[in-house]
């Protein structure tokens, strides 16, 4: 029998597609790692848990890898995402701690209650929980309600994007300390039960340091790259771009326009062109930035403090030095 021009074989972990990803083939998403043969059309998307490899070029697509991706071709007019699903929870993580910190004086009260009156806490009402509320934080219990509603509402536009775990405490926030009636705390017991599982999200998405996430292509332009790691470019460069990194951005070739950042180091070989396009490069304030050619119209960013080329500098290495910016 022949073979067909496109093929799909899936194994256990990984999706083999040896044709283009267009209207014919399909959204590709995988739980996994995905490896496609040709390009990604326009409109369409791929994304997987794991590792990406497309051996093609990427037009006005949307590209996911929980892991890495490695695109052989070109990038055009698509975004490109790696491990932003961690970045996401890592906020979240973040966000739902110090709502914790909110709710753990109200447990303590709740529980010298509990010990005094000598009754159990399944006793103590979702009424009675909310007035404790509001006596122990006071003036805090509008801080409190404006960080959770900022919290749910981060959740809620990302829901596609979060591990399942996050739902249940989503929608148990979304009623507490509100309308008694709807609420699905209705208890101390079931408070409690709430804050231990809320501090287990905490402990299993907060940041652990480790960066090894990493996104590698020749060349992209009017596209937005970010990755949890470190992005490589590894041909001509970037033009008109967003690209974002946790870690590095390393570009070979030059970058005209847009925005390249990452928290620890940016290096690139030209920035800007001869027409003065500007072109913003950032770190974070312990972060640096090398630059082989940096021509007028590139912003260099260390922290909130900002220099601006505007004359062609050759070698340019930046960074904070005793709270300063330094350009040599």
């Amino acid at each position: 029998m022949e073979k067909s021009v496109t093929e799909i074989t899936q194994n256990v972990n990984e999706l083999l597609h040896d044709g283009n990803v267009d209207v014919r083939s399909g959204n590709i998403c995988f739980n996994g790692d995905v490896r496609i043969g040709k390009d990604v059309e326009n409109s369409m998307f791929v994304g997987a848990s794991g590792k990406i490899f497309i051996h093609g070029t990427v037009r006005k697509a949307t590209v996911e890898a929980g892991a890495s991706a490695t695109i052989e071709g070109n990038v055009f007019s698509s975004t490109v995402t790696v491990g932003m699903q961690e970045v996401l929870e890592e906020i979240l993580a973040e966000q739902l701690s110090e709502l914790i910190s909110y709710l753990e004086k109200v447990q303590e009260t709740v529980l010298q209650i509990i010990h005094l009156r000598g009754v159990k806490p399944d006793e103590v009402n979702a009424g009675e929980l909310k007035d404790v509320m509001r006596v122990i934080l006071k003036e805090k219990y509008l801080d409190f309600q404006r960080d959770k509603l900022e919290f749910i509402q981060k959740a809620k536009d990302h829901s596609a994007q979060l591990s399942p775990e996050w739902e249940p405490i989503i929608e148990k926030l979304s009623n507490v300390f509100t309308d008694t009636s709807l609420t699905v705390v209705n208890n101390a017991e079931e408070f409690v039960k709430l804050l231990k599982e809320a501090n287990v999200l905490v402990e299993k998405f907060s940041a652990k340091g480790c960066i090894d996430s990493f996104l590698k292509l020749p060349y992209a332009s009017n596209s937005a790259l970010s990755c949890n790691g470190s992005i490589e470019v590894t041909d001509a460069g970037l033009c008109n771009c967003s690209v974002t990194a946790k870690s590095q951005v390393s570009v070979e070739g030059s970058c005209r326009g847009g925005l390249i950042e990452a928290g620890e180091k940016v290096s690139i070989k030209e920035t800007g062109s001869a027409n003065g396009v500007k072109t913003v490069v950032k770190t974070d304030s312990g972060g640096t930035i090398t630059i082989g050619l940096a021509r007028c119209g590139t912003e260099i960013w260390i922290g909130d403090q900002v220099h601006h080329i505007d004359v062609d500098k050759l070698g340019v290495h930046a960074r904070m030095i005793d709270g300063r910016l330094s350009i040599v």
